[in-house]
């Protein structure tokens, strides 16, 4: 399988099918010594794309 770089194509959100030319997300947490949870979503319908954890930012 090979992964292919393709800049001129935009992902669409599964949800409202628009072009995703940005994402929009919001954080929680103290950070620092602890993670912060980032949730992730369309800035068109809102919907949540994905949830993610970083102990950096």
């Amino acid at each position: 399988m090979n992964i292919i770089k393709k800049e001129e194509l935009k992902p669409k959100c599964p949800y409202c099918e628009s072009d995703l030319s940005d994402i929009f997300f919001k954080q929680k947490g103290p950070g620092l010594l602890f993670s912060k949870t980032a949730v992730y979503f369309c800035p068109h319908c809102r919907k949540v794309l994905g949830i993610g954890r970083s102990n950096i930012g």
